[in-house]
């Protein structure tokens, strides 16, 4: 019996299991009118037990574990396949391979886990499929999504097709179904590898060290893994560990957008201790953290912590905020700038900004400032001009570090004020450009990447107008001259915002037929343009392009405009 460790995990298999099938399936060759398997070498694993014992003992397994579990997965499927064609024999005695029986004759589980994995459990390891409901978390997800895999490459009509590339079609009819499986299984069977068995967990965790130290070097992520374990291993502190760990990775894997370990991680480390490069991260984590068990559990448990803002900065929902209103500009602020600007350096300052808040030792206005300037930097620097910078990772580690040390409110709106404000302030894009790269932005009907940041604009321009911090729900980008319309119909100048419904009434009307529809619509903006504007030609546009560029920088951005900009903001529309 094989005991996974938990340092490892199923998830893992999802980015491997492809390639191992195919590995398998390459390495099948025809000799002498047969089809057999070849020498395949697996690679090293790390076991704590002694396999000279009795088969029914517990063998850990430290490295390895993804390998042992895609390898049941695909005894599963095939032996699901000789069930299916009538070789029951073949089914069950490969089935011995996913459960045997101890010395008493009780079924056992070759591949055991601490970690409750019920799908794999009743329909991976068990031959009646069991199971009932569909997998409930994303390692599940990954176990059904490799069996449906292994099942789908399995078919006849699959296995011939592969291997009618390397061996030829008529080789390949020559054999039978059952054949070509019972070489897979063979080839899977004769793998070799290297086998190192450590006598206890202190052993194994220096040997793991070892290993990776010498070759190939894991993800700082895994070795962080491994030492926490190492520290909090025994007893009661031991399953607070694994559960917590366990409990993080969980966080991470929900929602629209899930997040690597590692990518959580870092900007968590970033955040709060000190900002290095992923290469030295795991020394840096050993200088600061490697004190004793408590200095251990209480990282493990801000860990946790961390992860569940880290995720809701990632995947805002207004149900983090219980529906109320006063918290929409922030998912809104949030989805900009992970979706419409696909920034997360930003993550770096917002989890600070989110433990300070929890300490409530950061007004609400400060909170919000904080946020907005991301934001509106990040539309005016990225998105608009398109600029790039290194010092921006700096800039936000610095800033979070000294977030965090704060103790008062005072200090933190100072803290917001020097070191984020005014560094964003350095780097922001001047009017001219700004206002260049601003009246370039289009809109297009189709879907077209296009659309993205010029929405954003729109919406935010809307917002401005109508004296509102969130987004109106119901907006639909209306081209005032119908977007068919030769000339600029297409740019930001010849946009505005509609109800949807309006949006649909007016049609591809003329301006002077849409008037009536536009007088129907609840938001100031359109109220002030119709007012402003009794016709609408195409020359028009690239002025009010210029205009909403302008009003954009001095009133949304809050950015002073050049003194000889000789345009009055307050007759934009």
């Amino acid at each position: 019996m094989l005991f996974l460790d938990s340092r490892e995990n199923i998830h893992g298999i999802k980015k491997n299991y492809q390639e191992f099938f195919v590995d398998m399936m390459n390495n099948l060759i025809v000799s002498n009118g047969k089809i057999s398997d070849d020498q395949y070498f697996l690679g090293t694993m790390l076991f704590i037990g002694n396999f000279a014992e009795k088969p029914d003992k517990p063998i850990e397994v430290v490295d390895g574990q993804q390998r042992l579990t895609t390898i049941t997965i695909l005894f599963s499927a095939l032996s699901d396949r000789f069930r299916e064609m009538g070789e029951d024999t073949l089914s069950k005695q490969l089935f011995n391979y996913i459960m045997t029986a101890d010395d008493n004759g009780t079924d056992v589980r070759v591949l055991q886990s601490r970690s409750s994995y019920p799908y794999f459990l009743y329909f991976i390891q068990d031959r009646e499929k069991k199971v009932v409901e569909e997998p409930s978390s994303e390692e599940e997800n990954c176990i059904k999504e490799t069996y449906e895999y292994f099942w789908q490459q399995t078919s006849e009509d699959m296995l011939k097709k592969v291997l009618k590339k390397r061996i030829g079609e008529d080789t390949v009819k020559t054999f039978s179904h059952a054949d070509i499986l019972k070489a897979l299984r063979d080839q899977v069977l004769d793998c070799t590898f290297i086998s190192i068995a450590a006598v206890d967990k202190d052993q194994a965790n220096r040997i793991f060290a070892i290993l990776n130290a010498k070759g190939k070097r894991l993800v700082y992520i895994d070795l962080i893994k491994n030492k926490i374990f190492e520290e909090l291993r025994d007893g009661v502190i031991g399953t607070f560990a694994e559960e917590c760990w366990g409990e993080i990775k969980s966080i991470l894997n929900t929602g629209d957008e899930t997040v690597g370990l590692a990518t959580f991680f870092r900007h968590y480390w970033i955040s709060k201790y000190q900002r290095c490069n992923a290469t030295a991260l795991y020394d840096n984590f050993i200088k600061i953290i490697n004190k004793n068990e408590s200095v251990y559990q209480q990282f493990l448990e801000d860990l946790r912590l961390n992860a569940r803002n880290y995720m809701k900065i990632v995947n805002p929902k207004r149900e983090d905020y219980n529906n109320r209103k006063e918290y929409f500009w922030l998912i809104q602020s949030l989805n900009a700038m992970n979706k419409t600007f696909n920034i997360v350096q930003t993550r770096i300052a917002l989890l600070a900004l989110y433990d300070v808040k929890e300490r409530e030792i950061i007004s609400s206005d400060q909170f919000k400032k904080a946020v907005l300037a991301m934001e509106n930097f990040h539309f005016a620097f990225t998105a608009i001009c398109s600029l790039r910078t290194n010092n921006l990772e700096s800039i936000y580690s610095r800033f979070a570090i000294a977030l965090r040390k704060s103790t008062d409110k005072s200090e933190t709106s100072a803290i917001v004020q020097r070191k984020l404000i005014e560094p964003l302030d350095k780097l922001y894009p001047s009017y001219d450009l700004f206002a260049i790269r601003f009246k370039e932005l289009l809109f297009v009907k189709r879907d077209s990447p296009l659309n993205i940041k010029t929405k954003y604009a729109i919406y935010k321009l809307n917002s401005h107008f109508g004296d509102k911090e969130a987004f109106e729900d119901d907006g639909s980008i209306e081209h005032i001259l119908p977007e068919t319309t030769e000339g600029h119909a297409l740019n930001i100048g010849n946009l505005i915002l509609l109800e949807g419904k309006i949006n649909s009434d007016a049609g591809n009307r003329c301006y002077a037929d849409k008037i009536p529809f536009y007088e129907q619509s609840k938001y100031p903006w359109v109220a002030k343009f119709i007012n402003s504007n009794p016709k609408w030609n195409d020359e028009m546009i690239d002025k009010r392009a210029t205009k909403l560029a302008t009003i954009y920088y001095k009133a949304i951005l809050e950015k002073d405009l050049p003194v000889d900009i000789g345009i009055n903001i307050e007759t934009i529309v």
